[in-house]
């Protein structure tokens, strides 16, 4: 019975929801999400913890660049290179907030899409509901910690109830 148990609880691990999302993560942006530059960059680039899959001169991995006015500013077609995908920036002479979105397939075969943004010369600031003013770090944190807080909360109930179930079956 503590074989089963045991097995049932490595099933759990292995399905549980908090790995669901693996699924080419982000490691290292340039310029960072929410961070400030004074000029725009020649390019921007992207790098996933696994390589990216490339299928010939197929383009399923790309980086849009956009404008506060919502133009594009960058090359229509992004470099792979492993692990790391990179668009060129056509127009230099921009300021404000760009706005930069991805499509990716990982190297285990599902499509990400995503997007964040940088600010190019002032950098605005968020007013939070009590009207002080809250640093761009402090407004991603709690934009993130809420996410992942829900998501290990649900994974924490299910377990629960299935050790539960467990436990009284045993007692009959």
């Amino acid at each position: 019975m503590i074989k089963k148990i045991l097995g049932l609880c490595a099933a759990l691990l292995i399905i549980s929801p908090t790995y669901a999302f693996a699924h080419g993560e982000m490691i290292r942006l340039n310029p960072a999400a929410n961070s400030r530059v004074t000029a725009v960059p020649a390019e921007v680039s992207i790098e996933f913890d696994g390589k990216l899959q490339v299928l010939g001169n197929a383009t399923i991995n790309s980086i849009t660049v956009k404008d506060d006015k919502g133009q594009v500013i960058s090359e229509p077609v992004s470099t792979v290179d492993g692990m790391k995908i990179t668009s060129k920036i056509t127009s230099l002479d921009v300021t404000g907030l760009i706005s930069v979105s991805y499509r990716i397939v990982s190297e285990d075969g599902h499509p990400v899409e995503g997007e964040y943004s940088f600010t190019v010369g002032e950098t605005p600031v968020a007013i939070s509901a009590y009207g002080e003013e809250a640093s761009e770090e402090e407004v991603e944190t709690a934009e993130e910690n809420g996410g992942n807080l829900l998501v290990n909360g649900v994974g924490i109930l299910i377990l629960i109830g299935i050790v539960f179930g467990i436990v009284r079956r045993i007692k009959k």
